[in-house]
């Protein structure tokens, strides 16, 4: 298969992506997945595998190497007609042209990757965010939002001691929280010898997506690849990556539900006591009352 220029893959590599399309899910509440994966590699293969939110049940394009499945750069979010590389329109086979639309988000609304390169954090060809090759880390974590560009790279290293490497002998789960209306992301880690989760790491989003008609329509998926840029079949995991447990929590439905908080104490209970956004805080009260938002 040919792929763009700036992929470079032996003839042995391997890249697979997969998106749970039983469910989908509303991005305007929490959403929460998990996975297992083992993968015991004594050698320093490469590999990159991510996990990802999507509004696209089948994509359009799914890249490998360093672009761990995303899009082709040149089919951005535009109003204008969908081109081949050399400016040439798409069409479908009736000669309709297709048209990707301003208020539609066509494709992937988050992405976190474990990339043994790090190179999924780089920047590409037409206008792709990223950071300058100075800037990668080996064994990184990195996170491109619904624009692709990058809202988090480090070093794993740096999170947690024993994710030196992305190889580990025994299952381990990863744990990912979509949260405050898609403002905030938290990745947890549990090794295969506890119960507890620990959290890896937390990322503000600093942004929240309302204008796009079809948030209350998102899938889960998780994309692989090896190796990641590099003409050597040496390079290819040859190892067994294990993957299990795919997990999935979150509201599925389109309609926003409301509730409003009342108090019968003066000047109502909210007004006195300002709520902590610390979920682990607690805060009591009573003669607190709930009713639909529909009532008066």
């Amino acid at each position: 298969m040919a792929f763009p220029s700036d992929i470079s893959l032996p003839a042995n590599a391997k890249y697979y992506s997969i998106i749970e399309t039983k469910k989908a899910f509303n991005s305007n509440y929490d959403i929460t997945w998990s996975f297992q994966y083992k993968y015991s590699d004594a050698s320093s293969h490469q590999l990159g595998f991510a996990t990802f939110l999507s509004t696209e049940s089948i994509p359009v394009c799914s890249l490998p190497g360093q672009y761990l499945g995303d899009k082709d750069p040149v089919l951005n979010l535009s109003s204008f007609n969908v081109s081949t590389q050399a400016g040439a329109p798409i069409t479908t086979e009736g000669g309709t042209y297709l048209i990707t639309s301003p208020f539609t988000l066509s494709g992937q609304l988050l992405k976190v990757a474990f990339d043994s390169t790090g190179l999924y954090a780089l920047s590409g060809r037409d206008g792709l965010d990223g950071v300058g090759i100075a800037s990668v880390h080996n064994s990184a974590l990195v996170v491109r939002d619904y624009d692709y560009k990058v809202r988090a790279n480090g070093p794993l290293s740096s999170m947690n001691t024993a994710l030196s490497t992305l190889s580990v002998s025994d299952f381990r789960t990863l744990r990912f929280r979509y949260i405050n209306l898609g403002r905030k992301l938290h990745v947890d880690l549990r090794e295969n010898n506890t119960t507890s989760y620990t959290l890896l790491t937390t990322i503000d989003l600093n942004y929240r997506i309302g204008n796009y008609n079809n948030l209350s329509g998102v899938y889960v998926g998780f994309a692989l690849c090896t190796p990641i840029s590099s003409t050597s079949t040496a390079q290819t995991v040859t190892e067994d990556f294990l993957f299990k447990n795919f997990q999935v929590e979150g509201y599925e439905g389109g309609t926003l539900l409301t509730e409003t908080l009342s108090s019968s104490l003066s000047g109502g209970f909210f007004a006195h006591t300002a709520l902590s956004a610390n979920p682990n805080t607690i805060v009591e009260s009573s003669n607190i009352e709930v009713y639909p938002s529909n009532l008066t």
